[in-house]
C-alpha cells in the first residue's frame, strides 16, 4: 500500500519548487485552461509534454489562481510505482489533509505519464464525475490513450499531440529572428546554419538547446533506450529486444523510403527467429509511441491504399544521426524527413488534414495533402533544382499528378532555391526549407 505520506511530500515539493524556465510551445496555445473536458495531452517521450503542462500551471497562476490549488503528479517518479487503482484515493485523501480547505472549490489536477498507472481511466473518470476540477492527463502512449478515451472516457476528453520543437520554435528558443526580409538580411546564415543544425540533429528540446555534438548524440541514444526499455519492452512486454533494436535501426535508415514487412521479415527471420506477424506487430508499437510514422499511397481505392507500399519516416531528424546507417552524405533525404515532420506537426493543428504520396509508372510526389474532400497541394522536396534532369523529374511527376488528381497547388520544397516554373501549363512554386517552414 502507498504510503499517504510519500504523496504529500511529492505535493508539497511542487508547491515549492520554482518551475523552470519555459518556452511558449505553439500547441500551448490550443489548449484551454477552463476546458470542461479532460485535456490529454500525447507524444513522444521527450518531446516536451511535462514543460507543456508547467507552462499551462504557469498560465494560471499568471491569472491568480493559489498554487495550492494546483494538484501535480509524475507518474515517473520511482517513489510511487507501481501506482494502483486505489492510489488514486490515498493521492486525494492526501491532498485533502493538506488543503482541507479546499474539498469544495476548483481545482487543477495534472497527472504526468498518466499510463504508468494502473486503472488510471476509471480513476480520472471519477475525479471528472465526482470533483469540480479542471483536468490535464499526458502519456506517450497514443493508442493506449486513445483506447481508453474512447471507451472509459468517451465524451469527456480532448486529446491534443506535441511535437518535438518546430523549427520556428527553435528559432525562437535560440533568439533568432526571421521575417519577410530575412532572405535579403545578414540574418539569413544564421537561420540557414540553424536549419542544417536541425536537419541533423532534429528537435528535440534538450537536444536543440544543446551545444556540445557528442554529448547531443548521447542524448539521443539515451532517449532510444528509454523508449526500448520504457515504451516499448515493458509495456508490450516485448522480449526479441535484439530484434526490435534492429527494426528500429532499419526503420531510421529507411526514412523517406518504402518500407516492406515482407520483405524485412524474409532477410531477417533466419537471424532473429521470427514470424511475419512478430514484424507487423512490433511496427506496430513503434508507431504508437510515435517513433515511426509510415505514410500510404493516395488512391481513391481503399483496397489499393491497403496493399501498396508504405512509406516510412521518423519523429525526428535526431534520431537518423543517433541510429541510422549511412554510407554517403543524404541530405536530400533528411530534408524530407523534416518536411515530414513539420507537416505531421501541421496534422496535429488541423484534424482534418491528411498525407499521402502518390506514384504512377516511374513518377512519385513525395506528399499530398488531403483535406476533408479534396487534394489541397501536393508538394516535391529536392535538395537541389539546379540540375536540369532532375528539375524535369521533380516538375514532371508534379504536373502528371496534378493532371490526375485535379490540383493545381503545387509546390518544391528545396534547400535554398526560389522560383516559379511551369511544366506542361501548370505553375510551380519553389521555395527554400526555411521559408517553407516558418510560414505554417
Amino acid at each position: 500500500m502507498l504510503s499517504k505520506d510519500i504523496l504529500k511530500r511529492m505535493i508539497v515539493e511542487f508547491h515549492e519548487s520554482e518551475l523552470p524556465e519555459l518556452i511558449e510551445r505553439e500547441i500551448g496555445t490550443r489548449i484551454k485552461l477552463d476546458a470542461r473536458q479532460i485535456v490529454s495531452i500525447i507524444g513522444i517521450r521527450r518531446s516536451g509534454k511535462t514543460y507543456l503542462m508547467y507552462s499551462l500551471i504557469k498560465k494560471l497562476l499568471e491569472k491568480g489562481v493559489e498554487r495550492g490549488r494546483i494538484l501535480y503528479i509524475d507518474f515517473e517518479d520511482d517513489r510511487i510505482t507501481p501506482f494502483s487503482t486505489a492510489d488514486f484515493d490515498r493521492l486525494l485523501d492526501a491532498y485533502f489533509e493538506l488543503y482541507p480547505g479546499n474539498v469544495k472549490g476548483e481545482l487543477y489536477i495534472f497527472l504526468d505519464e498518466i499510463q504508468n498507472a494502473i486503472g488510471w481511466e476509471k480513476a480520472v473518470r471519477r475525479f471528472h464525475d465526482r470533483l469540480d476540477a479542471r483536468i490535464f492527463i499526458t502519456g506517450s502512449s497514443s493508442k493506449m490513450l486513445s483506447r481508453e478515451i474512447a471507451t472509459s472516457l468517451r465524451g469527456r476528453a480532448l486529446t491534443y499531440e506535441i511535437t518535438p520543437f518546430s523549427f520556428s520554435e527553435i528559432l525562437r528558443a535560440k533568439g533568432v529572428r526571421a521575417d519577410a526580409r530575412t532572405r535579403f538580411s545578414a540574418s539569413r546564415f544564421k537561420v540557414m546554419e540553424a536549419l542544417r543544425d536541425y536537419l541533423e540533429f532534429g528537435g528535440f528540446p534538450e537536444v536543440a538547446l544543446e551545444g556540445d555534438g557528442e554529448i547531443r548524440i548521447r542524448m539521443l541514444r539515451q532517449y532510444l533506450e528509454t523508449i526500448v526499455a520504457r515504451d516499448l519492452a515493458e509495456r508490450f512486454g516485448l522480449r526479441n529486444v535484439p530484434f526490435l533494436r534492429e527494426l528500429m535501426r532499419h526503420l531510421v535508415t529507411s526514412a523517406g523510403k518504402y518500407f516492406s514487412a515482407s520483405s524485412f521479415y524474409r532477410s531477417s527471420k533466419e537471424t532473429f527467429r521470427i514470424t511475419k506477424r512478430t514484424v507487423l506487430d512490433y511496427v506496430d508499437h513503434l508507431q504508437d509511441v510515435a517513433f515511426v510514422y509510415l505514410v500510404k499511397r493516395f488512391s481513391l481505392s481503399l483496397k489499393e491504399q491497403a496493399v501498396s507500399p508504405r512509406k516510412v519516416y521518423c519523429a525526428d531528424n535526431g534520431f537518423r544521426k543517433a541510429y541510422g546507417f549511412y554510407t554517403m552524405d543524404e541530405m536530400g533525404r533528411a530534408l524530407e524527413n523534416a518536411a515530414f515532420v513539420e507537416l505531421r506537426r501541421r496534422q496535429t493543428f488541423d484534424p482534418l488534414l491528411e498525407i499521402y504520396y502518390w506514384r504512377h509508372d516511374d513518377s512519385e510526389v513525395d506528399f499530398v495533402l488531403k483535406v476533408g474532400n479534396g487534394i489541397e497541394q501536393l508538394i516535391q522536396v529536392c535538395w537541389d533544382m539546379s540540375d536540369a534532369e532532375t528539375r524535369k523529374r521533380e516538375l514532371g511527376a508534379l504536373a502528371k499528378a496534378s493532371r490526375e488528381l485535379k490540383c493545381n497547388h503545387l509546390l518544391v520544397i528545396s534547400w535554398d532555391s526560389k522560383s516559379i516554373e511551369e511544366i506542361g501549363g501548370k505553375k510551380v512554386e519553389v521555395v527554400p526549407m526555411y521559408e517553407w517552414m516558418l510560414e505554417g
